[in-house]
């Protein structure tokens, strides 16, 4: 019984780390809310879009260009509501 258990456990995801999936969550909303400020600071005309998306990948070196202009796009679309 407890075998079956333990196999139905690692069938339903309970075998992944939640501390990994924690701290993706995390570092999800600190890039998103830095890139909803960029955004509003690009609405406003203190960056141009480029600065913006440059702050943004200085900030977070582990994303690429493309990577932190999809969160700046992402940022824009938030900052409108």
């Amino acid at each position: 019984m407890a075998g079956l258990a333990a196999w139905i456990w690692t069938v339903l995801g309970g075998g992944r780390n939640l501390t990994d999936d924690q701290v993706d969550r995390a570092r999800q909303r600190k890039v998103g809310l830095f890139a909803y400020e960029q955004a509003n600071l690009l609405r406003d005309g203190k960056l141009s879009r480029a600065e913006a998306v440059d702050a943004i990948a200085e900030q977070f070196p582990e994303l690429g260009r493309e990577e932190a202009a999809r969160a700046l796009n992402h940022g824009l679309y938030e900052s409108l509501w």
